[in-house]
């Protein structure tokens, strides 16, 4: 790792939640991708902006066994597909089998069934290590190490919505123009302004109807489904009382920490 590995293996991420299939709304998908992709004490910090004004956020901390469940809510909640954009990123080597991926400018895209178009915009970190296999080779063969996500961490400063024109249904007076209309365009004046400074009539053409309407927004005032924000606060909850666990344990004497897991003392 460091050369590059780390990247490729957020882009291959990325390729597999951008696929559409109907697998992604089944918890077992989500839970063998999650194994694959992300190391037995993981983690993923989200940070969301509301309304896209630096007023009120919220700081969720979600543990390996609740990523399943986030993406599975996420899917379940209109989501067709979602990608990472990785504008400018970059990889430095942190240890030995350990480097971490940073961009400051990552977009992540949800695209919904009805049309919307939601980006999430911010600061992306991903710590990225090398794990041995789960199945140890067979005589002679050398084992080969696979690349897995030790933190996975996206601070979200704003996020914006568009929408599909085929989306939008318009209806139209039977005296309406069906089609775009423009007022005629100014007749040229001897020594008058040059061209530029004219307003050109495509410039002016606009689709004329009684009635517009839009499908309803599937994200909160955060840019994430409500359902998905279940999960989130759900986590956070379970997240805290975890973490005291912990610590009440170790202070006890009972198991030491161990990258934010509990280690039983023998």
């Amino acid at each position: 790792v460091g050369d590059g590995q780390g990247i490729q293996k957020v882009l291959a991420f990325s390729y597999l939640l951008a696929e559409y299939s109907n697998e992604k709304l089944s918890s077992t998908y989500w839970q063998e991708t999650i194994e694959r992709y992300f190391t037995h004490a993981s983690q993923m910090k989200l940070t969301l902006w509301k309304d896209n004004e630096q007023a009120e956020a919220k700081v969720f901390e979600i543990t390996k066994a609740i990523i399943p469940q986030f993406f599975l809510a996420t899917m379940q909640s209109g989501v067709r597909s979602m990608s990472l954009g990785l504008d400018g990123a970059r990889e430095r080597l942190y240890s030995v089998g350990h480097s971490i991926v940073e961009t400051t400018k990552a977009v992540w895209t949800c695209r919904y069934h009805n049309g919307y178009v939601v980006t999430l915009t911010g600061p992306l970190t991903v710590r990225v290590v090398v794990c041995s296999p789960s199945n140890p080779p067979s005589a002679g063969e050398q084992p080969n190490a696979i690349l897995k996500f030790e933190q996975f961490q996206f601070d979200a400063s704003t996020h914006e919505k568009f929408i599909s024109v085929d989306s939008i249904q318009l209806t139209r007076s039977p005296e309406l123009p069906k089609t775009p209309r423009s007022r005629n365009a100014p007749t040229p004046v001897p020594n008058g302004p040059p061209d530029d400074a004219v307003k050109r009539p495509w410039e002016e053409q606009r689709m004329y109807g009684d009635k517009a309407s839009l499908p309803v927004e599937p994200v909160n005032a955060f840019g994430i489904p409500q359902a998905t924000m279940r999960v989130l606060e759900v986590s956070s909850i379970y997240f805290a009382a975890e973490q005291r666990l912990i610590m009440l344990r170790v202070a006890s004497g009972e198991c030491h920490t161990d990258a934010g897991s509990c280690i039983i003392l023998q």
